[in-house]
């Protein structure tokens, strides 16, 4: 007999869009999707979680579910929780292993379907990627009720949790002294199939493209690498900028407020939210990757996701010493590293790998052996799947 495939539940995250959260679960999954392993159902609360949907092969076979309620209509939160369950009710299978697998915090949104998917069979698992401890600022009333909450239910969780997976040393440790449940660390994944597919480091030599992509939130520390680009460009005219992704509408004013100030504006480009495969052929084109999150507890408590896709790219990678980033990269060796929040330190490690174009090369490929060696989604995918079958 074949081995049983397992039924998976997401929640918690849309698998539909190309950020950070939807990548991390696809590319832990994909994998087990593909060689049949798992089976993989996801419920995604709005469509504001979905973003623009990407056209992958792969999620041609994830059923997706929409829910969603009106904050204004309190009545239809009730819609919501009976969509929800329905949902969750019509995924269970009744000849496989049922798992379900919540992405982040469990938060007021979310606690009434964990209840509900322990209380009909499935295995519960949690899947920390941040500290909602050390939010300090809430955009709105929603939020801040969203983060509050989770606070409260993840120290409750371990009643219904059958394991937990962190994506940091310091996540693993929280959890281990709330709970005497398992705990997996899991750190960044990559999907290696996307990369090394662009032009070489120095093809282009009348040129150096620095790239950013993600978030843009004040952890991400956006304001220092505008700040340290100026500089870079008072003593070279070959340089730009590429910022990809998406923030809030704040986040986003502050950026643009900051860039229009500059001297040179005109050599930062802002390419919004691109579909995968132009994200990854735009990343591919570049030469300089700056992963510049600040000093805050909150930004040091995770790990950047989008530093394991820069190592992938196997070219000049600058990263700011933030929490699990020193055990894996090695500056001078397969990075540059650096101090938070330091312009002058980020100025300095770019103009380095403008002025030794040898050295995006020689780094670049050890960055390359980085992202293997540690952060593959092939490999990283057993191990998920190995949760699933121990849970």
């Amino acid at each position: 007999m074949g081995k049983e495939k397992i039924n998976v539940l997401v929640i918690g995250v849309s698998l539909l869009d190309g950020m950070a959260s939807s990548v991390r679960v696809r590319n832990l999954t994909g994998p087990l999707i593909k060689d049949r392993s798992i089976g993989v159902r996801n419920l995604i609360y709005s469509v504001h979680r979905i973003g623009k949907p990407e056209k992958l092969e792969l999620l041609e076979s994830v059923i997706c579910k929409v829910i969603g309620f009106n904050t204004r209509n309190p009545f239809s939160a009730v819609r919501f929780l009976v969509d929800g369950c329905r949902f969750i009710k019509k995924s269970r299978s009744s000849k496989e292993k049922n798992v379900m697998y919540h992405y982040d915090y469990p938060d007021i949104k979310s606690i009434f379907f964990i209840l509900y998917a322990k209380l009909i069979g499935y295995k519960i698992i949690i899947d920390l990627i941040e500290d909602n401890d050390f939010v300090t600022h809430y955009v709105s009333f929603m939020n801040r009720i969203r983060i509050l909450s989770s606070r409260v239910f993840l120290k409750i969780s371990p009643l219904v949790t059958d394991s937990y997976i962190a994506i940091s040393n310091h996540l693993e440790k929280k959890l281990k002294t709330m709970t005497n449940r398992p705990v997996y660390l899991i750190p960044i994944s990559v999907n290696l199939d996307f990369f090394g597919k662009g032009e070489p480091a120095g093809s282009k030599p009348d040129s150096i493209r620095i790239f950013y992509g993600g978030s843009f939130a004040s952890k991400d520390g956006l304001d220092f690498l505008i700040a340290a680009f100026d500089q870079v460009c008072k003593q070279f005219d070959n340089v730009s900028l590429i910022l990809t992704g998406r923030g809030l509408d704040c986040d986003m004013e502050a950026i643009t407020s900051q860039i229009e100030l500059l001297e040179s504006k005109n050599k930062i480009f802002f390419k919004g939210y691109l579909e995968t495969d132009e994200y990854y052929s735009v990343m591919n084109g570049c030469d300089i990757f700056c992963m510049t999150r600040n000093k805050s507890l909150y930004a040091n408590a995770g790990f950047p996701f989008k530093l394991g896709e820069f190592l992938a790219v196997g070219k000049g990678v600058v990263a700011t010493k933030v929490g699990d980033v020193g055990n894996y990269l090695v500056s001078g060796e397969n990075s540059l590293l650096i101090d938070s929040e330091s312009i002058e330190q980020l100025t300095e490690a770019i103009s380095f790998f403008i002025r030794n174009r040898e050295q995006i090369k020689v780094m670049g490929y050890k960055a390359r052996l980085t992202a293997e060696q540690n952060f593959d989604s092939d490999k990283l995918s057993r191990k998920l799947l190995g949760i699933f079958e121990a849970a």
